[in-house]
């Protein structure tokens, strides 16, 4: 179960980006890295349910489906908080959560709606958040590193 300061740490770093950075391993076994749209990150409940949607012919699918470990990094340089969750992905095939997960605004890129999409769920596993704490012109970072159960 996860501590009541991890989660509430993690929902407020989600909440407050609009984009995430998410590193799979591609089918030649090298880390890829790539920008999401931070989906429901202003309907974050206490699951920690972090979804995303991708083309359905996008090649994410077939890597996540090979190896689903992966990275969700999450940074504003604005206000120096960062934090990276490890975890893993599935791919998801319920009707119904699609249909919770679509947004109007994703017809600019999936042009015959929700079912044009597919959609993946990011399940954190442990997380590693940063802090530079201003005023000090030598910037520390505190970095925890908090496993979910």
């Amino acid at each position: 179960m996860h501590t009541n300061n991890t989660k509430n740490e993690v929902v407020g770093v989600v909440r407050a980006y609009e984009i995430a950075f998410l590193s799979i391993t591609n089918l030649d076994n090298f880390p890829e890295t790539r920008a999401l749209f931070n989906v429901l990150n202003k309907a974050i409940d206490d699951k920690l349910e972090l979804y995303f949607a991708t083309d359905a012919n996008s090649s994410k699918i077939e890597q996540i489906r090979e190896n689903n470990h992966a990275s969700l990094y999450h940074y504003n340089e604005g206000i120096m908080k960062n934090m990276t969750l490890f975890g893993k992905l599935e791919i998801i095939t319920d009707k119904t959560l699609k249909t919770n997960i679509w947004h109007d605004s994703f017809g600019e890129y999936y042009k015959n709606g929700k079912d044009d999409g597919s959609y993946g769920e990011f399940i954190p596993i442990a997380s590693k958040y940063y802090t530079h704490e201003s005023g000090d012109s030598q910037k520390k970072t505190r970095e925890n590193f908090k496993i979910f159960h």
